[in-house]
């Protein structure tokens, strides 16, 4: 038997799997429905490995199209559970046209077709701090009142377009607002208000794909990762799609010009008026803003603690790898003014801009000792 007769021969068993599965299921809510499809596309072990997500859409691909070459009420079912959970739109077409095919053949379908995915927004709520480092969502939703259950997420919003860090599906909305509420009541500084559904969307879709891609990066293990993310993965995914016909826009990202300008913006102000007037602070605020945009892959006027850790921490900052001793010696004086600019322009409370500057001394702090390692080691 070649390769391409064990490929065929290993699709052929997932689908009989999935056949068998939803003769199961044959008299399941659509929420039944739901759940066993999720599981079954996070194609994982009972000891949690499974093959990586670019090789789960191939095999996803295979056992659509072997599905839509039996004519069985069985196969009907797998192909509608596939076109409501799929987490790729094509797949999800690809699945719905072999289905209405065999429905066209005098298949009959399955009981919860018609009711699949359709479910009922019940609301949506997130706690997140101002600087938009931390968001905690939930989303709420139920079958007309039926089979409740919301989706809790911890989105870090400092990597990339977000990174999970909890995902938690839970079938008592109440107890799942309750956490969500004491997160906003503690000391963390977060607020808790109600959300936008397409800002939901925006949230949840740009976090699955940081998430993805950290996940299959074999040089970088995000930590903490869900336990639950790849189980999770399908159904989080449906309910993004149910939350609103299209995301909320990105917000806008400055380009080059727009960057220039807050430059001369910051070196006109009063916050850099103590700056001194000399190439070497120009140099040093591009340097500066450089690595807010190319490091962090965050707006430069968008600043929050943990951003600010980040960038000032990092190693090429430090005195001894800038090139130029004039640029060295005046950037910790930039990096302050420049922090305590950006507070003043998104009209920050005093305890906000109070908590920015001691991040920038904190990563001051660490650069410096970092140095002074260095120059004992050597």
């Amino acid at each position: 038997m070649n390769d391409s007769d064990g490929n065929d021969g290993r699709t052929s068993e997932a689908a009989n799997f999935l056949e068998w599965n939803f003769t199961i299921m044959a008299n399941s809510s659509p929420w039944s429905v739901e759940q066993g499809m999720t599981q079954l596309l996070a194609h994982q072990s009972a000891e949690g490995f499974g093959p990586a997500l670019s090789d789960a859409v191939q095999i996803d691909a295979s056992i659509i199209h072997e599905l839509g070459r039996r004519q069985t009420p069985t196969a009907l079912a797998a192909l509608r559970a596939f076109q409501a959970m799929s987490t790729i739109d094509t797949q999800r077409e690809l699945a719905r046209s072999h289905a209405d095919r065999l429905v066209q053949q005098g298949l009959p379908e399955p009981s919860w077709a018609p009711r699949i995915g359709q479910v009922r927004v019940d609301g949506c709520w997130w706690a997140h701090d101002q600087f938009d480092e931390t968001a905690i969502l939930l989303c709420a939703f139920s079958y007309d009142g039926v089979d409740e259950h919301g989706i809790l997420a911890m989105i870090d919003r400092t990597i990339g377009t977000g990174l999970f860090r909890e995902l938690t599906l839970g079938t008592h909305v109440e107890s799942l607002l309750d956490l969500l509420h004491d997160a906003g009541s503690g000391n963390d500084g977060l607020v808790t208000t109600p959300l936008d559904p397409a800002y939901a969307r925006r949230l949840l879709e740009d976090a699955l794909a940081t998430s993805d891609e950290l996940l299959e990066d074999r040089e970088y293990r995000p930590k903490p990762m869900p336990t639950a993310y790849r189980k999770m993965r399908a159904l989080t995914l449906a309910r993004a799609r149910a939350l609103s016909d299209v995301a909320a826009p990105p917000e806008p990202f400055p380009d080059g010009v727009e960057i220039e300008l807050l430059k001369r913006s910051f070196l006109a102000s009063d916050a850099a008026s103590t700056l001194p007037s000399t190439s070497a602070t120009g140099q040093a605020v591009d340097l500066l803003v450089a690595h807010f945009v190319e490091e962090a892959g965050c707006h430069p006027l968008h600043l929050g603690p943990r951003r600010i850790l980040a960038v000032l921490g990092l190693p090429t900052l430090a005195a001894d790898q800038v090139g130029d001793p004039a640029v060295a010696r005046v950037l910790p004086d930039v990096a302050d003014a420049w922090i305590s600019w950006t507070a003043v322009e998104r009209g920050l409370a005093d305890d906000a801009a109070h908590r920015l500057g001691q991040a920038a001394r904190q990563a001051q702090v660490r650069c410096h000792s970092t140095e002074v390692e260095g120059q004992e080691t050597a």
